[in-house]
């Protein structure tokens, strides 16, 4: 049987692959699990905003409305999925990320998931999976 963790990367990863083939980009979004179990995705209202926000805007947004559910027991999980580049080595480039940042009522300290990437040509590929603790 899947985790809400196994739950929200899956849900996440798979969209934010749609997203990366059908736009290149990945711009911030959420998942949460309910208590009955069922992942429900999780988007910013950009059309109740004046202007477009940036990615840390959202993000902190997402995080905030997740966290007010959370507490108040309506929901038992979030994750909170945006593009990131990761410094692997010294002197090298960084890689293109997927990272998903979850939050769940009963695990605490959780590590954020990264999951590279490439996009050649409309193909995405992904790499190797790493966590890394807060």
């Amino acid at each position: 049987m899947d985790t809400v963790i196994d739950k929200i990367i899956e849900h996440c990863t798979e969209y934010a692959q749609d997203l990366l083939q059908d736009t290149s980009q990945c711009y911030p979004f959420g998942a949460f699990v309910d208590k009955a179990g069922i992942v429900h995705p999780l988007e910013f209202d950009l059309e109740s905003s004046e202007s477009t926000p940036n990615n840390e805007t959202v993000v902190n947004s997402l995080k905030l409305y997740c966290n007010k559910e959370l507490k108040e027991g309506r929901i038992i999980a979030y994750g909170i999925t945006f593009e990131a580049d990761v410094q692997l080595e010294e002197g090298k480039d960084p890689v293109e990320t997927i990272s998903i940042d979850i939050v769940t009522n009963e695990e605490k300290a959780l590590p954020v998931y990264y999951f590279p990437y490439s996009l050649s040509e409309g193909e995405l590929t992904y790499k190797e999976a790493f966590a890394v603790k807060r």
